[in-house]
């Protein structure tokens, strides 16, 4: 299982969430994703890029210090986005359970 880390504290932004998980799943390599580095910032386009990276070794999206309880307050736009990007992680880790969603608050 390919681990996958995003730390919020190091994040930006959203944004920056979208181009370290295009780097970290080799968006590069894959031939109908080699020309969309940050995937444009777009949930929609994060999980179709998500069924074409996945193979069957899995991945494991462990999230680090982000806070749940505001996400689903939506106190900002980047909250907005965040919501957006854990409902797809959630949804792509439920319709294919060799990938697994991990939150840990330290």
């Amino acid at each position: 299982m390919q681990k996958v880390i995003i730390d919020k504290n190091k994040c930006e932004s959203y944004k920056t969430f979208y181009e370290i998980i295009y780097t970290e799943l080799e968006g590069k390599l894959i031939p109908d994703w080699e020309e969309y580095d940050n995937l444009h910032y777009n949930a929609d386009l994060l999980d179709e890029f998500l069924w074409y990276a996945y193979d069957d070794i899995g991945f494991e999206f462990v999230m680090i210090n982000f806070d749940i309880d505001r996400l689903t307050n939506l106190k900002t736009y980047d909250d907005y986005e965040w919501k957006l990007i854990f409902e797809v992680l959630r949804s792509f880790t439920e319709k294919y359970p060799k990938n697994k969603l991990t939150i840990v608050n330290e």
